[in-house]
């Protein structure tokens, strides 16, 4: 455990408590998050880009620019591998069905799995739901701090330009208020390693207003900015007992599985010579 965690962030272990920002986020946003801090201790652009930030003498990672859901999980095991077990998802959605304004926040209670990427593994798996004492934790501290947000279902995409019209049948009866790319897959495969998740989602597009409005692109970025805030104010409230799993999940066991073979004595996964039983 931690050479995954060591190679992406620097150190082989950290605080449990992690954050992945998903989606965009420009050079000076993600300055302007990191400055929330009180030190950054390293940071390394790996297709998405992987920080270890400290505050209050703890490091925990920090991880932006995650677009997409094969994104999502890889990076979640990274984290895991350093001892994330609590996982903090914030990210923009669209909000159309409802014409939820720019700049409101979502706790969704649920998300479906139209990304796909579930689909040949777990075919049965369709959506993917949060932790329910992390959620009940986000949502208490939002009450208290007396910052509205709405709930409802999410729809994870496999891209923005590439998904279901949104009078789809299926999306119907689904009656979604948000849609992304990366959250199904995020409490899924939190599931799997055993992490508490939530997710929080800044609408960031409608009906009226496109992604590409300047505007309102100054709208939901402050919404984000004063929901990560909040979060980073409370790290010390986030610290929840480890989920109990029936088999724990290491990277390399898991890789050394997969590419398992009787005709092959090398794993180099498992760092030795495998002898198979005939």
């Amino acid at each position: 455990m931690g050479s995954w965690a060591k190679k992406l962030f620097g150190r082989a272990t950290f605080n449990q408590v992690g954050i992945v920002l998903a989606g965009t986020n420009p050079p000076e946003f993600e300055k302007e998050i990191l400055a929330l801090f009180d030190s950054v201790e390293s940071s390394k652009d790996a297709v998405y880009h992987a920080h270890l930030v400290k505050k209050n003498g703890q490091f925990y990672p920090l991880v932006t620019n995650v677009y997409g859901a094969p994104a999502m999980v890889d990076v979640m095991s990274e984290m895991h591998d350093g001892g994330c077990r609590t996982l903090l998802f914030i990210g923009y959605a669209y909000g159309g069905f409802k014409n939820l304004e720019v700049g409101t926040i979502v706790i969704p209670e649920k998300s479906y799995h139209y990304e796909g990427i579930y689909h040949p593994i777990d075919p049965d798996r369709k959506i993917g739901t949060p932790d329910p004492i992390l959620k009940d934790k986000i949502t208490s501290l939002l009450n208290k701090k007396k910052i509205s947000f709405t709930t409802g279902t999410n729809i994870s995409v496999p891209a923005v330009t590439f998904q279901l019209p949104h009078a789809h049948s299926e999306y119907q009866k689904i009656k979604p208020i948000t849609l992304e790319m990366e959250l199904a897959a995020c409490f899924s495969r939190a599931k799997d390693l055993g992490i508490r998740t939530v997710g929080i989602l800044i609408v960031s597009d409608n009906r009226s207003s496109s992604i590409a409005d300047t505007k309102k692109r100054v709208l939901r970025r402050k919404a984000k900015r004063n929901m990560l805030q909040i979060i980073i104010g409370n790290l010390n409230r986030l610290q929840l007992p480890i989920l109990p799993l029936k088999k724990k999940f290491k990277i390399d066991e898991y890789l050394a599985s997969i590419i398992e073979s009787k005709s092959r004595g090398v794993n180099i996964y498992r760092k030795k010579k495998i002898r198979f039983k005939q």
